[in-house]
């Protein structure tokens, strides 16, 4: 999978970050606007008249914990490259990828309270959708350099911004405080640590030493995409069992 075209153009000018993030704002709104229209059954705000899907959650919590966990390896061969890309985004991707791999504990304490302890969560197969995005991105890190996990990380921040706390409060609501206490705890590392502008402040060092913005518009497309496919399997595993009212 690839967006087209994805040939490295001519190095352009650098722009200010705020124009630079303004284009990333754009892209991965329209790219919201796809999983609207194309995932099925998608919770996201101003959806709440959708069933809440308790097997849907529950698997979307241990795909979380496989996701975080399966990530952490591109994340280190993002690190090796961009140590030769840019020293300075190399320490702060460190910084911020040594966090995240703790963040898997998190979702697993949630994930205790239903009865799923750690060796089942592990010996739960990942989907296919998600095994593809990491083999993409293994290929885009050899390719692209660090940019590309990068950009991964940035779709994923920009999400948890604007639609995670959505589902937590479902998940409080149809489960109890006591479920969900990994997942605010995560929800509030990213807001008070605000990842996203870490992220895109990190990709703007890259963008604008080695790429253009159309490569890092066609990691962001084509990984929103590999997401979108991952949400529309676990719907097809999980569309028969565990609806409530």
């Amino acid at each position: 999978m690839s967006c087209t075209p994805c040939a490295v153009p001519a190095r352009i000018p650098a722009i200010p970050i705020a124009a630079f993030r303004a284009q990333i704002e754009e892209i991965l709104f329209h790219e919201a606007l796809r999983n609207m229209y194309e995932v099925p059954g998608i919770d996201v705000p101003g959806t709440d008249n959708i069933r809440f899907n308790r097997a849907y959650y529950l698997r979307h919590r241990i795909e979380t914990v496989r996701r975080v966990r399966m990530t952490a390896r591109t994340d280190a061969l993002a690190l090796a490259a961009m140590i030769d890309e840019d020293y300075e985004a190399a320490r702060r991707w460190a910084k911020y990828t040594v966090e995240e791999m703790q963040h898997d504990r998190l979702f697993l304490a949630d994930l205790a309270q239903h009865g799923w302890d750690t060796l089942r969560v592990l010996a739960t197969p990942p989907l296919a959708g998600t095994v593809a995005l990491v083999n993409y991105l293994t290929r885009q890190i050899a390719l692209r350099g660090g940019i590309a996990a990068v950009a991964y990380s940035i779709l994923v921040e920009w999400n948890s911004a604007r639609f995670s706390r959505h589902l937590v409060d479902r998940a409080e609501q149809e489960f109890g405080k006591e479920f969900v206490k990994g997942s605010r705890a995560h929800l509030h590392i990213d807001a008070e640590e605000d990842h996203l502008a870490e992220m895109v402040g990190i990709a703007y060092l890259l963008v604008n030493r080695a790429d253009s913005m159309q490569i890092l518009r066609c990691l962001l497309v084509d990984i929103a995409a590999l997401l979108r496919d991952s949400f529309i399997e676990l719907h097809h595993i999980t569309s028969d069992a565990g609806a409530v009212a």
